[in-house]
């Protein structure tokens, strides 16, 4: 039997209470640190999110009633501290030295980085959801707490918002 794209355990691999933050670590740091990457556009902060996100798993593993809400415990606990870093930053802004740095050319992936920090804080939570975690509609607007509709509107916004964009920095 295939494994299922929503990371759903299978009985035979479910793992012990005290096992799941090991095993739900080795299963889905990567694509957790991906969303953090794409959220913050910084990786140390992202992989701070995503720590601190284990963490909480950790200190919260008894309280769960089902291993398989883990993965959708972690995701939320990553957008939230994703949420939270952005916020600081936004507070703590203080005017900075001008610093002279070298010119460098930003890959593909950078460059989208930087433009998806630019939209809309919702339409950057739902292109990473729907794109990088390949959640579904009804996925991501239950981890995000919004109708499919507005998963829906949100993405095309964020998507016509990329693509006005690109073809200007092109």
């Amino acid at each position: 039997m295939p494994e299922q794209r929503t990371g759903r355990w299978r009985e035979a691999e479910r793992p012990a209470r005290a096992e799941l933050v090991d095993a739900m670590f080795r299963r889905h740091y990567t694509a957790l640190l991906r969303l953090g990457v794409v959220m913050l556009g910084d990786r140390e902060a992202a992989e701070d999110a995503v720590q601190d996100a284990f963490v909480a798993l950790h200190r919260n593993r008894r309280r769960l009633r089902d291993p398989d809400a883990a993965e959708a415990y972690l995701r939320s606990c990553v957008l939230n501290r994703c949420r939270s870093h952005v916020r600081r930053q936004i507070t703590q802004r203080a005017p900075r030295p001008l610093i002279l740095v070298r010119e460098h050319q930003e890959s593909p992936e950078e460059t989208l980085v930087s433009l998806m920090r630019t939209l809309a804080r919702r339409q950057r939570e739902v292109l990473a959801c729907r794109y990088v975690l390949e959640l579904s509609v009804a996925e991501t607007a239950q981890l995000l707490s919004i109708s499919e509709g507005a998963v829906k509107s949100h993405t095309h916004r964020g998507l016509r918002t990329l693509q006005q964009r690109i073809e200007v920095t092109a």
